[in-house]
């Protein structure tokens, strides 16, 4: 005797919320892809599909870089932004009263409808099922695999006239980090890890040296 298929939504439903919310996740920066040394979302040139539009955009991006600012710091702030949109949108889907709307409130003003995400079945046998815990599923498809937290990166370190990765992999090294300060010193440089592991030698023996210059 053949089994009937399950006519439970509830299988096909939890698929549906995950890949969903998963499709949420692709649109945002990812934080590991580079190109030319700079993070692959900030396209200058503006040509690039799915990058920064030509415009007033990019203009800004030209003007924060050339004053000295980390593009891994500008991914992490573009990055969160768009991680506490995408949740305000998920909460507004599951219960606009989460962010306030439609309650008894002088500033909200109230509202006859709500906002509803349904699954429909395109293969197999036809039926809807609404989407529910948006909100409360998101962060658990992290990529990253942080629950969407903010990378822990180190303050890089107080050495003058140094550029950035020198500072970073400073930084690393005194927090105990070695072989992602070694990594970073290669990322920025192409050095061979001896190579990369002495020039961070120098510069922690500057450091005890001068701890003035120590951050």
């Amino acid at each position: 005797m053949v089994e009937r298929e399950d006519s439970n939504p509830d299988d096909w439903s939890a698929h549906a919320l995950q890949s969903f919310l998963t499709t949420m996740w692709s649109m945002v920066v990812d934080e590991d892809s580079y190109t030319d040394g700079h993070p692959s979302w900030i396209d200058l040139s503006g040509h690039q599909q799915g990058t920064v539009p030509t415009g007033a955009g990019t203009g800004a991006l030209h003007r924060i870089l050339a004053c000295g600012v980390n593009p891994d710091d500008l991914t992490d702030v573009v990055r969160e932004m768009q991680h506490n949109l995408l949740y305000g949108v998920c909460q507004l889907i599951d219960d606009p009263g989460l962010l306030g709307i439609g309650l008894d409130e002088e500033w909200s003003e109230p509202t006859d409808f709500r906002w509803e995400l349904v699954a429909v079945r395109t293969t197999g046998p036809a039926g809807r099922a609404p989407i529910h815990g948006l909100h409360s599923s998101l962060d658990d498809l992290d990529p990253s695999g942080r629950d969407g937290a903010t990378r822990d990166r180190p303050v890089p370190a107080r050495l003058p006239g140094y550029p950035l990765h020198a500072r970073l992999a400073v930084a690393q090294a005194r927090g105990g980090d070695r072989i992602q300060a070694i990594n970073t010193w290669r990322k920025a440089t192409g050095a061979p890890v001896t190579e990369a592991k002495a020039a961070i030698d120098l510069l922690l023996d500057q450091l005890r040296q001068d701890p003035e210059s120590a951050p």
